[in-house]
């Protein structure tokens, strides 16, 4: 009886570990020299925080019942702007310090865009009670057309500038890759704020109902703002990342990101409904993702076609086994005989 509750209070948890071994055997069958090998798990290792981080920033989006569509392009015009200062404030005869101190100014100004991204967002959400899908998607389409216009479809290369990739490919006390670092510590203070915090509280209870959550004198217009800019700005940490991974920063950089991390934060169970929703599934569901798009690019007859195939796949597997866990698979509602009074 006990593991009977068990399985249904972590249902999604018990998904994605079985998923997990699932997968892992799969490729240990098919792909066991290669899937392995260090150098695999080292890539896994790398690739997986910046969407990682970004999934963490949308979580919050999820909880509070919103979406948020345009991070990815908002993330990226924010590292845009960072780019560009760093490429206009530093020459070949700067010493290591130098160079870090325009970093730092780089990254406040990426911060403060994602701050102002996310207060757009929110407003438009609250203030003028558009649907944030829309509201969203509308803003990627601003972000992308400043990103181009500010850039001119053009790459923004930062060869000039080791110092950024240097840190972005170095070793936390000497072993944990420095993206991993990031991911991981982002991942403990979004799970404090969750956890131990009026606002994770507050946010729990705006996600499952609003109306209510504003009849307990609850701010509902300032928690959505609140969320939408810790999302944003969590985002824009993500997209550093990824241009420390990439080692220049591009208007339409990470573009299938945005289904990818939706699908990563429906598989564990944070669903945009809001009100539910454990983060410690993240890294979970984060994992399996990228052990799929690793062990797809080992066969030579699969691309990124296929990937999307078995992403779809996977989702669909996962929504009707937590049915099933639920108890609620495939019954049938019967519905009561009313008896005709004379």
């Amino acid at each position: 009886m006990k593991v009977k509750e068990f399985f249904k209070k972590n249902q999604y948890t018990t998904i994605l570990l079985i998923l997990m071994v699932v997968v892992m055997l799969i490729f240990t069958v098919t792909k066991a020299g290669t899937f392995w090998k260090p150098g695999t798990w080292k890539g896994i290792v790398m690739q997986f925080p910046e969407f990682g981080v970004m999934a963490i920033g949308v979580l919050f989006c999820f909880i509070i019942g919103c979406i948020d569509m345009s991070f990815v392009m908002l993330g990226n015009f924010a590292t845009i702007m960072g780019v560009q200062y760093i490429l206009g404030h530093t020459s070949d005869g700067m010493s290591d310090a130098q160079v870090f101190g325009v970093m730092v100014v780089a990254f406040l100004i990426v911060m403060a865009v994602g701050v102002v991204g996310g207060i757009i967002n929110g407003l438009l959400v609250c203030k003028l009670n558009i649907p944030p899908v829309i509201a969203t998607i509308a803003m990627q389409m601003v972000w992308l057309g400043l990103s181009t216009g500010v850039t001119q479809g053009n790459t923004l290369s930062l060869k000039g500038v080791p110092l950024y990739a240097e840190i972005g490919h170095s070793d936390v006390l000497g072993f944990i890759p420095f993206p991993l670092f990031i991911f991981i510590l982002v991942f403990i203070v979004a799970a404090l704020i969750l956890r131990f915090t009026a606002y994770g509280e507050k946010l729990y209870m705006c996600g499952t109902n609003l109306k209510a959550a504003k009849f307990s004198a609850i701010n509902t217009d300032r928690m959505i703002i609140t969320t939408f800019i810790v999302c944003d700005v969590i985002c824009c940490i993500g997209s550093m990342l990824m241009v420390s991974t990439l080692n220049s920063a591009k208007a339409d950089n990470g573009e299938s990101y945005v289904m990818k991390i939706i699908l990563i934060l429906v598989l564990a169970g944070i669903l945009p409904d809001g009100g539910i929703g454990k983060i410690g599934n993240l890294i979970f569901s984060v994992l399996i993702i990228q052990m799929i798009t690793s062990g797809v690019n080992m066969f030579k007859g699969l691309n990124t076609y296929h990937g999307s195939f078995i992403y779809g796949g996977l989702l669909i597997v996962v929504l009707i086994l937590s049915t099933f866990m639920q108890g609620d698979g495939f019954k049938f509602r019967k519905t009561k005989k009313i008896k005709k009074t004379e």
